[in-house]
């Protein structure tokens, strides 16, 4: 099983409140009915208080790298991760469970 962590920063002239953040998390909420890949998904807001965090995190779990590259290729996946990048800074990593 491999493991798909990313970390969403907003972007300084985006706040919490924009709606562009409101629609793209529907969005990634959306997205373990549409990619068939996907075996586990959990996503949230940042709740820890300090200036160093990351203010949003998903944590996405698939079989194989194969499922991660079907994931990464997909074309509601790429839509999503536009909507993230025009608010976002990311970081991310995949490691095996």
């Amino acid at each position: 099983m491999i493991a798909h962590l990313v970390l969403f920063k907003l972007k300084p002239a985006v706040s919490k409140t924009d709606p562009r953040l409101t629609a793209v998390i529907a969005g990634t909420h959306a997205l373990p009915e549409q990619i068939a890949s996907i075996r586990g998904w959990e996503h949230g807001p940042n709740q820890t208080q300090d200036s160093q965090a990351w203010d949003y995190g998903l944590r996405a779990l698939f079989d194989n790298e194969h499922g991660v590259r079907a994931y990464f290729e997909d074309a509601q996946h790429l839509l999503v991760l536009r909507q993230w990048e025009a608010i976002c800074d990311l970081a991310f990593c995949d490691y095996v469970l």
